[in-house]
């Protein structure tokens, strides 16, 4: 699986290149890496299967649940990212984080001040 966030659970909630996630995506994102940080590969596959059984039978019931599908597409991504290697997971070496704490941290100072 690719670590975009389409996710196995459908493209349509990729973001646009044009929108930004929002800070509910972000707070989402956040509290899964908090939770995966020591965990294997073996733990973060359990914790994918449980939030893809948590989003589906939210959709399933009916409800709207972009927490539940936003919190099993990092997961994923998650997953994903330690099935290349034999440690534990941690947001301060995953490139992908980091790579959006640099684009938030430019995005800051290129916005105009009030």
């Amino acid at each position: 699986m690719s670590h975009d966030r389409g996710g196995a659970l459908g493209p349509e909630r990729e973001p646009s290149p044009e929108r930004e996630p929002s800070e509910r995506e972000h707070a989402v994102w956040d509290r899964v890496r908090r939770a995966a940080t020591g965990m294997d590969h073996h733990r973060a596959k359990a914790a994918l299967d449980d939030a893809r059984r948590a989003a589906e039978e939210a959709s399933a019931g009916g409800t709207t649940a972009p927490d539940t599908r936003t919190e099993a597409d990092e997961w994923e991504r998650i997953t994903d990212a330690l099935a290349d290697h034999a440690g534990a997971y941690d947001p301060a070496t995953d490139p992908f984080v980091q790579g959006q704490l640099t684009a938030r941290s430019h995005r800051a100072r290129r916005s105009p001040r009030d």
